[in-house]
């Protein structure tokens, strides 16, 4: 995994903002002030400084004309439409404090807008490579240091486990400290660890190369010590998902060794489940750990009054930014459940807006997954499809999708593909014809 690429100003922006966003919990622990977090304002201002380049690149493209590809002018115009019609609605609709509203726009698009600029602007593959060579070093250090975290917390100070002003993420009547890389809570570290996962799984398929089935083994380890039911399962999900997707034939004979590994699978997690069931992990799996019946029976009550809550206001909701990680907690509605959150902050029209977006760039990988013959756009279309399994049914019970971190990096790596996509039609249509 070697970083190769030459500087350049888009690439030195973006490289920038992901070493920020990934280690904002040291940043925000040992370098900020008490009433500022300087890992926040870095973020937020490379990206104004990201969309500040994109319109002189824009502005110079237009008065050279320059063309732009037809994929890239639907997203981008998607894109505008979404932030054109949240800002109506938060104008004209939503009552909500104008702190959330500016929050809410900041969550929901500003930061999805890698999509107008990375694809605009990286014209080489080795910048694409090399960024996400960069999010897999500086993942597998965050992993090792998540390891590090849960096997001395003991000796740890706070200002190591947890982020300032926060406490460690533990069990009721249990010693055990659950790691988080100091990136959040512990299901947005999880979640976290899949994407890592599902790029080394899907590059040890194409390579063959030892080192990656370490680096698999490092993210799964620090997945496995969160204790965290949903990205335990989705750890399975993504990786059954690539081995899916780069073994799959539409014959009889593997429709026939499908079933037989499901059903060997599924025979197996009985079996332990069955003789282990007294077991720590078993029961939080299972949902029948103290602490685990308390969390899962407060989450169906907040889907019960988001549902209520939507069937009273199905077009307004409850307003932009109101339900996101910038909303009053005392105001929530539901603080787990992105697709909820989705619908209670735009009302159902806005929020079916939002979902197809969502649902096109999956549908996009998906397509030029099919259609290409790169390995490395195949690495990021199936990467990115395997961990959007992950996201779409986790969606239902948290909102590890809807992190920062998380966030962030799922649409970086949307545009890194969009912007591989068209280099390798460049390139294709570059080539003599004979």
């Amino acid at each position: 995994m070697r970083i190769s690429a030459r500087l350049s100003v888009s690439f030195t922006v973006v490289a920038l903002l992901l070493t920020f966003l990934l280690f904002s919990g040291f940043i925000t622990n040992f370098l900020s002030f008490r009433s500022l977090s300087l890992s926040t304002l870095a973020v937020d201002t490379l990206i104004l400084f990201m969309l500040g380049h994109f319109i002189l690149v824009v502005i110079w493209g237009y008065y050279n004309g320059a063309s732009v590809k037809r994929d890239y002018f639907i997203f981008a115009c998607i894109w505008l439409f979404l932030l054109v019609t949240s800002i109506l609605k938060l104008a004209l609709v939503d009552s909500n404090p104008l702190s959330e509203k500016l929050l809410g726009i900041r969550n929901n698009l500003i930061y999805c807008s890698f999509l107008l600029y990375i694809p605009l602007v990286f014209k080489k593959e080795e910048h694409s490579r090399s960024l996400i060579n960069l999010l897999l070093w500086l993942g597998i250090l965050l992993c090792l240091f998540a390891i590090f975290q849960f096997t001395f917390s003991a000796e740890l100070p706070l200002s190591m486990l947890a982020l300032r002003g926060e406490g460690v993420f533990t069990f009721f009547n249990k010693s055990l400290v659950r790691p988080t890389a100091l990136l959040g809570n512990t299901i947005i570290f999880s979640s976290f660890t899949i994407i890592l996962f599902s790029f080394f799984l899907i590059r040890y398929l194409h390579t063959r190369g030892k080192l990656y089935l370490i680096w698999m083994a490092i993210a799964a380890a620090a997945n496995f010590l969160t204790y965290t039911r949903a990205a335990l399962v989705g750890l399975a999900l993504a990786g059954g998902t690539i081995l899916f997707l780069h073994y799959g034939k539409l014959s009889l004979q593997f429709i026939i060794k499908l079933f037989l590994v499901v059903l060997l699978a599924f025979a197996a997690v009985v079996f332990v489940g069955y003789f282990y069931k007294d077991s720590f992990l078993v029961q939080r799996v299972t949902g029948t750990e103290a602490s685990t019946v308390s969390s899962t029976n407060q989450h169906f009550e907040e889907i019960n009054n988001s549902i209520e809550f939507l069937q009273k206001h199905p077009l307004a909701g409850a307003g932009i930014g109101t339900q996101g990680p910038g909303g009053n907690i005392e105001r929530k509605i539901i603080t787990d459940g992105y697709w909820f959150q989705l619908f209670l902050e735009n009302g159902f029209v806005l929020g079916i807006f939002f979902l197809a977006f969502y649902f096109l760039s999956f549908l996009y990988a998906l397509l030029n997954l099919y259609s290409t013959k790169d390995l490395f756009l195949k690495e990021l279309c199936v990467s990115f499809i395997a961990f959007s399994v992950y996201f779409y049914l986790a969606n239902f019970i948290n909102s590890a999708f809807v992190g920062r971190v998380n966030f962030i990096l799922y649409w970086v790596i949307f545009s890194l593909l969009l912007a591989q996509n068209f280099t390798v039609k460049d390139r294709n249509h570059a080539l003599p014809r004979h």
